[in-house]
């Protein structure tokens, strides 16, 4: 993460001196940006900064192999993928995969799924969007806020990954290496997409 391109006051927001940050996200309100920083040594974190790039918190309690922080509409939450490593990132804190949920300002963070990735929110803060491989389809689903009451939202052969939309009333999708948009109903029954 760095300055956003293209603004006239922009501003870097990332201090990695050795190591990388990845997997940016805006709170909704604007005042604050999460990502994850990596370190060969420390492996990953999460953090948020202010976006003016003041106040940098470390959000995760123990290093691991982190992706796709999200803040949740209210921005008193943020959801991620904790995976493995192996091969060429150490395989260190590689055990109990799984999307999460952290507080905005830090703590323990709770396991929602074993399974899934790309957790996200849609128009409020009361179920988490993810995407999980079932039955050789890449499905969206829905969790509540303990993991629990799942729900299967949309599922395709060929999709390669799906965003529902701040709002949650559109469905964006990739399949074969073509972006549709659909109208999200929200409801329990599974819509092809």
């Amino acid at each position: 993460a760095g300055a956003f391109p293209g603004t006239a006051n922009s501003t870097q927001v990332s201090f990695s001196a050795v190591g990388a940050d990845f997997d940016p996200d805006v709170s909704r309100d604007g005042s604050r940006i999460v990502f994850v920083s990596w370190n060969d040594q420390r492996l990953g974190e999460i953090r948020t900064v202010a976006a003016d790039g003041s106040d940098m918190r470390t959000v995760t309690r123990v290093p691991g192999h982190y992706r796709r922080p999200r803040f949740s509409p209210d921005g008193r939450t943020i959801v991620f993928e904790r995976g493995g490593g192996g091969y060429l990132p150490s395989a260190a804190w590689s055990g109990d995969p799984g999307v999460f949920r952290v507080a905005a300002t830090g703590g323990e963070a709770t396991r929602l799924t074993k399974e899934g990735g790309n957790p996200h929110f849609g128009a409020s803060n009361d179920r988490v969007f993810m995407e999980v491989n079932e039955d050789k389809k890449l499905k969206l689903v829905s969790v509540d806020w303990n993991g629990k009451d799942k729900r299967v939202h949309a599922q395709g052969d060929m999709v390669v990954g799906y965003e529902l939309s701040p709002g949650g009333d559109w469905l964006a999708f990739r399949e074969n290496y073509q972006a549709f948009i659909m109208p999200f109903f929200g409801g329990a029954k599974t819509v092809d997409a």
